[in-house]
């Protein structure tokens, strides 16, 4: 007669207690046909006909019985316990079988298929959650289809055997049976389930992550957990979920336990919750301790996240793209989400700039002195190489680079300084270079063949205090017009040249516009330059002057080609401490952003009004700004990231703080950087740093960066992602 013990609720949940946050995978899980083998893939894994094959190599077979028939009682939690267990072990990365009121015939065929996706070197977890019995000191299963009092059946599924079916291709064997309700059908004498349940079992030694390679046959072995002591019985509890279920949640999902040290905290919490009177009991023959959420403490994994941060960037600073994205990943978990840039910023930084960067290596001759203009996307690159014995006195060549090709596709000409002046437009299809004596060169990016050729006037060519002052060169929007402006002290003259013809379109005299409009006595032009505004028929101004002996002053305006009149202007007084740096327009020239930096050392953004000259917003501690393609939001970068503000009041509009920006930079063939900074704007204007950068199409920053990945860096990233992950 079958009536030795009838049990309850073999129970395990590896992730989170039971709440809210799982209801809607409970709820999906609740709704799946019973008596049915469900397969269901590891969270991220998509699923495909036949066994689905997860990398980690962590499968689980999870029964609940609650639907009894036959003299036996029904039982209320097992469905929620297998559902709650089926999505934590989901996102611990396991594929779960997973089968609900299920016949023994519906079992054993679960059983099968799970032993059929076993191959040799993985975890095999069987969870099950409803009545059990033993019979002559053995464990049984008890299948739906089971009826009381009567003789032994398919319905009693052999525990033994199912271990047994999955020793052999499998390194590791966990078991969770958790006799959670007294047996009604019992009679005297033991109430629940007997020790034999796995035989010959020792205790094992060292951690073992289950994500390493080779690590799970260090682990080989069986390991039981029952939810309380031999043939003693376990409270149901108050909630949805058993008091075992409840503290196994919650110590399995911390990262760095092991399935030993969690089995230990659940026993002490279920002793707590029951006042002693229930305590979980293991047996065990692994060799090794078993971690199911990786090796690592949240403070050990920041650590680590930011040591592979500070490689990262270190690798890119060498122009190693390739590399750099490699270690950001082994500084983030493997699971990439909204989240980690919160978590880990310094990793998710890093790989941000390594995904976005345009960094390039270029064999260039070692001995020469190099300066890079890149354009945006880093395809094109004009490199002055200078050689050192001649630096600074007129022998060098301006030479227009295809970085993926890595070979000279055009010469724009000799030049005379190691710090050239030169443009891309903004599509990156053109270029222009001033090349001394009044010659300017415009060529296209793309074929290296010359457009144009314009001679300026010498004469509005010269030193400006002391120095020599290259005209500054800005393209139009559309790259049709090459707006220059020519420096002499206390003067400045602007003219726009049509690039397809080389014709002069107009000349504007900024060095008079802003003597006359600055009422500070001695004031005169210290520097200055104006851009061709989007609608074609105005250009926005600035002028500085930054001598302590006489009043500073920002000046800005905006001036009509077709009307040769002042649209508006305005002058904005500037403290002795402070020093105007750059200097950068939006697209319709309505505002501008003033780069400046104090005697402290600390840099600070100012935004105008350039009709009016008036501050628009608050000043923003921050290195570099840039404003939107449209205009209408302007950013402030500083070190801890971005913040995006509205171009028309400067109210914030939101924040960045996994921005992480960086300069398209060059590098020699062996990695020595030769250039600290590449000029991606005119000397007068801010250097573009890209915080409106997102990745192609629909892609994430991680989807983005892997897609940079050659087949084996890829296997790298994923070998070696970090350990922790921290399951909601």
């Amino acid at each position: 007669m079958l009536v030795k013990n009838l049990l309850a609720c073999a129970m395990l949940v590896l992730g989170s207690v039971f709440s809210h946050t799982c209801a809607g995978a409970l709820a999906a899980t609740l709704d799946a046909p019973t008596d049915t083998c469900h397969e269901i893939a590891a969270a991220g894994t998509p699923a495909s006909d036949g066994a689905i094959r997860n990398k980690a190599g962590k499968f689980a077979l999870v029964i609940g019985n609650a639907t009894y028939s036959g003299g036996i009682s029904p039982l209320r939690n097992p469905a929620h316990d297998a559902s709650a267990v089926t999505d934590v072990l989901r996102k611990l990365n396991f594929t779960v079988f997973l089968a609900l009121d299920a016949r023994g015939a519906t079992i054993r065929d679960c059983v099968a298929r799970m032993q059929a996706s076993l191959l040799g070197d993985d975890i095999a977890l069987i969870y099950y959650s409803g009545h059990g019995i033993q019979i002559d000191d053995r464990n049984y299963l008890v299948a739906t289809d089971a009826k009381a009092g009567g003789a032994l059946s398919d319905a009693f599924v052999y525990i033994d055997e199912i271990i047994d079916g999955m020793k052999e291709k499998s390194a590791s064997i966990l078991v969770f049976l958790d006799a959670c309700r007294n047996n009604p059908f019992a009679g005297e004498g033991n109430q629940g389930l007997s020790v034999s349940t796995g035989r010959g079992l020792d205790r094992g030694l060292a951690k073992v992550n289950l994500g390493t390679t080779g690590a799970r046959k260090e682990a080989r072995g069986i390991f039981v957990a029952y939810s309380t002591s031999p043939n003693a019985t376990a409270t149901d509890g108050e909630g949805d979920l058993s008091p075992f279920t409840a503290a196994f949640v919650k110590a399995v999902k911390t990262p760095g336990f092991s399935v030993q040290r969690a089995l230990s905290e659940v026993s002490r919490s279920v002793g707590e919750a029951t006042d002693w009177s229930q305590t979980p009991w293991v047996k065990s023959s692994l060799t090794a301790e078993i971690l199911l959420n990786g090796v690592l403490t949240l403070e050990e994994a920041l650590s680590v996240s930011q040591n592979h941060a500070t490689t990262s960037k270190r690798l890119l600073a060498t122009g190693d793209v390739q590399g750099a994205i490699v270690e950001a990943f082994r500084g983030l978990p493997q699971r990439i989400d909204e989240t980690t840039a919160v978590q880990y910023p310094p990793a998710y930084q890093a790989l941000t700039a390594a995904t976005r960067s345009s960094s390039i290596v270029l064999p260039v001759p070692k001995d020469n002195i190099h300066v890079v203009i890149v354009n945006a996307s880093g395809s094109r690159a004009v490199v002055a190489s200078v050689d050192r014995e001649y630096r600074g006195t007129g022998k060098g060549t301006l030479e227009i680079w295809d970085t993926a090709a890595k070979k000279v596709i055009g010469t724009l000409g000799d030049v005379g300084t190691a710090v050239p002046s030169a443009k891309f437009s903004a599509d990156g299809s053109r270029v222009a270079a001033y090349l001394g004596n009044g010659i300017t060169k415009v060529s296209d990016a793309i074929t290296g063949e010359t457009i144009a050729t314009i001679t300026l006037s010498t004469d509005n060519l010269g030193p400006a205090h002391g120095a020599f002052n290259p005209p500054i060169l800005v393209f139009s929007q559309d790259g049709a017009v090459l707006v220059n402006t020519l420096h002499k002290k206390g003067m400045a003259l602007v003219q726009g040249w049509d690039v397809a013809s080389g014709a002069k379109r107009f000349e504007f005299d900024l060095g008079s516009r802003c003597n006359e409009l600055v009422k500070i006595a001695g004031w005169t032009l210290d520097r200055g330059f104006a851009v061709l505004n989007a609608d074609g028929a105005s250009l926005s101004f600035v002028c500085t002057n930054n001598s302590p002996k006489i009043g500073k002053a920002i000046v800005v305006g905006r001036w009509s080609l077709l009307q040769n009149t002042m649209i508006g202007s305005g002058v904005l007084p500037v403290a002795d401490e402070i020093y105007p740096m750059g200097f950068g327009f939006s697209p319709d020239g309505t505002r501008m952003t003033v780069q400046e930096l104090d005697n402290g050392g600390s840099y600070q953004i100012v935004v105008l009004d350039t009709q009016s000259g008036q501050q628009i917003g608050d000043v923003t501690k921050g290195l570099f700004s840039s404003f939107s393609p449209e205009g209408d939001l302007y950013s402030v970068v500083h070190e801890g990231g971005a913040m995006i503000f509205s171009a028309r009041n400067g109210e914030l509009v939101n924040e960045i703080t996994d921005y992480a920006y960086t300069v398209p930079a060059a590098f020699r063939k062996f990695g020595e950087k030769f250039a600290d900074y590449a000029l991606l704007d005119n000397d007068m204007s801010t250097l573009t740093h890209d915080v409106w950068w997102r990745p192609p199409g629909t892609l994430t920053v991680a989807e983005a960066a892997r897609s940079r990945l050659t087949t084996e860096q890829k296997a790298e990233v994923d070998a070696g992602a970090l350990a922790y992950n921290e399951i909601p």
